[in-house]
């Protein structure tokens, strides 16, 4: 099971594809900003350093994984690790991915707050749904913080459904509450 060979995965204005070392400075302009990892476990990154780093250690080696054949726990693939980019500018707008490293099939991602309000986050939340059917995926999950109105909204768009709550630890150790959500493929 290969994301790679549903790539580039076009919704109706975005493709889906993998991430290069050109991203970086994309990703730290997004991820630097505080409205955006407000409701995260980690805060602002500080440097496009960081950004790089971040494809060097997590992004770029899952890729080589995958291609090379290795899989995650019960065959899930390890290069489910998104750029969500325009149609019409190349611009990246989003990040999303679907954690699968340690078998489960979490969801996540990120929207340039430029970006905010216009459907986005849900846009290539469904293109990343139609790709984990396609892949034979059971089900996604995502755990939200409770005071992110916005992406639970997101989540309903797509269909998950909210399962329980749970503690969550924010930025600087805070415990904040957290909603599972799920949605059957």
């Amino acid at each position: 099971m290969r994301v790679i060979e549903h790539l580039p995965l076009d919704t109706e204005r975005l493709y889906l594809r993998r991430y290069t070392l050109a991203d970086a400075a994309a990703i730290y302009r997004i991820n630097s900003r505080e409205e955006v990892t407000r409701y995260l476990p980690f805060g602002p990154m500080a440097s496009e350093e960081d950004a790089r780093s971040q494809l060097e250690r997590f992004f770029l080696p899952a890729y080589e994984r995958a291609d090379a054949g290795d899989e995650g726990p019960g065959g899930l693939p390890l290069d489910f690790k998104l750029a969500a980019c325009l149609k019409d500018a190349g611009e990246l707008a989003g990040m999303v991915f679907v954690e699968t490293s340690d078998g489960s099939c979490e969801l996540g991602y990120t929207v340039d707050p430029g970006w905010w309000g216009r459907g986005i986050a849900t846009e290539m939340c469904q293109g990343v749904v139609v790709l984990a059917r396609r892949l034979g995926f059971v089900r996604l999950t995502a755990m939200v913080d409770v005071r992110n109105v916005a992406s639970e909204r997101v989540l309903a768009h797509l269909g998950m459904k909210p399962r329980r709550l749970a503690g969550g630890i924010g930025q600087g150790g805070e415990e904040t509450g957290c909603r599972a959500w799920e949605l059957e493929l």
